[in-house]
């Protein structure tokens, strides 16, 4: 995860005022409105269709809002051609220019801003450092491999020194090695400037691991804003819940509300979701809950306090499949309703006597890692 040590006390770098923006009657963007701080690497996260990427292109100029103001460092931009923005969009494909050496793409902003050429040759040499590709000036972008050129896009972007660097999906066309090599290596660029990052992902490994926060958008609606372990651990509906990692969705009724604890009956299940805390809702009420995999416990053993009459925050079930992953094993639990809960092992000790195919097993799990959805 970025550096979390962002001041959410000044004024924010970008902010982004009811925005929608609507192509021949379809809404892609829907009344969005967010605020991005100084030195943030801030995701927009979604799928297909979500709107993220035109929501990135109205921050760089290139689309304009049907609704909505686009304020950057306090400067109202909605309808501010790019070039006037006080930002720099390294794009999907990177854009280089195929007859320009390294050194000539990096400049060639720079040229257009018509500043010195010794001050040029500096800020090249500079952001060829730190982007580590000194010793690739002279080299044109087909000599270059994918995480080669797309360090070049990104010092030609940093080279102008913008208030925010914006990128669209920046390490999409890399293999899954170097793409996790250069999460990190963003990070670090991105921490040692000071700089604004925007970023456009639909990789959610990706933004946990970059990010301060992240914006999860769903067909062009803002679901959720917070940082990795907030939208991880807290999601605040069903759609950022089953998003974000891997999860288990029950629905079911409030039974029980009050001061210090609260008690969720699921559908169809022989069990009560026990939670020490009341929650939001009313008694009657229908509602979800939710538990990660790695929270639920799997034994061939029942517990000591197991009651078969309406177990409390525990389920049986038998193995249908299991999923080794050397670290860690993933169990799928089918229930008597033919429900299918997963279960996540942390294979820290080598043991013989883990649950196997068809075994019959024992879910468990601890009231704080059960997450309340209203929606």
């Amino acid at each position: 995860m970025a550096n979390p040590s962002i001041n959410y006390d000044v004024p924010p770098i970008i902010r982004i005022e009811n925005v929608s923006k609507v192509f021949e009657d379809h809404i892609v963007v829907d009344n969005v409105s967010l605020e991005i701080y100084p030195t943030e690497f801030f995701s927009l996260l979604g799928g297909s269709g979500s709107g993220k990427t035109t929501l990135l292109r109205m921050l760089a100029g290139f689309e304009m809002p049907t609704n909505g103001k686009i304020y950057i460092d306090g400067v109202d931009m909605s309808h501010m051609p790019p070039y006037a923005r006080p930002v720099n969009m390294m794009f999907q494909s990177y854009a280089l220019f195929p007859h320009m050496s390294v050194e000539n793409n990096i400049a060639f902003g720079l040229k257009q801003d018509r500043l010195p050429p010794q001050a040029i040759t500096q800020r090249v040499a500079e952001v060829l450092e730190l982007v580590q590709m000194s010793e690739y000036a002279k080299r044109k972008p087909h000599q270059l491999s994918g995480g080669q050129r797309q360090r070049v896009a990104l010092a030609r972007c940093l080279a102008k020194r913008p208030k925010v660097i914006l990128l669209d999906e920046p390490l999409s066309a890399l293999d899954k090695k170097l793409r996790d090599k250069m999460q990190f290596e963003l990070v670090d660029i991105q921490e040692k400037l000071g700089m604004t990052f925007v970023v456009v992902t639909h990789d959610q490994a990706e933004a946990m691991t970059m990010s301060s926060r992240i914006a999860i958008l769903n067909k062009g609606t803002l679901e959720q804003v917070g940082t990795p372990t907030q939208i991880y651990e807290f999601p605040n509906n069903r759609f950022t819940a089953n998003f974000i990692g891997t999860t288990n969705l029950f629905e079911g009724t409030l039974i029980s509300n009050e001061n210090e604890q609260a008690i969720i009956e699921p559908l169809d299940l022989n069990c009560q979701f026990y939670i020490d805390h009341k929650v939001e809702g009313e008694v009657g009420q229908d509602i979800w809950v939710a538990v990660r995999p790695e929270k639920v416990e799997i034994s061939k053993v029942a517990p000591a306090d197991f009651n078969p009459e309406k177990p409390i925050n525990c389920m049986q079930g038998r193995v249908s499949q299991i999923a080794y992953l050397g670290g860690l094993s993933t169990y799928h639990v089918v229930l008597p309703n033919q429900t299918v809960v997963k279960a996540t092992d942390f294979n820290i000790e080598r043991k013989n006597d883990n649950p196997t195919w068809d075994d019959m097993v024992y879910l468990t799990w601890e009231s704080n890692n059960i997450m309340v959805l209203n929606s």
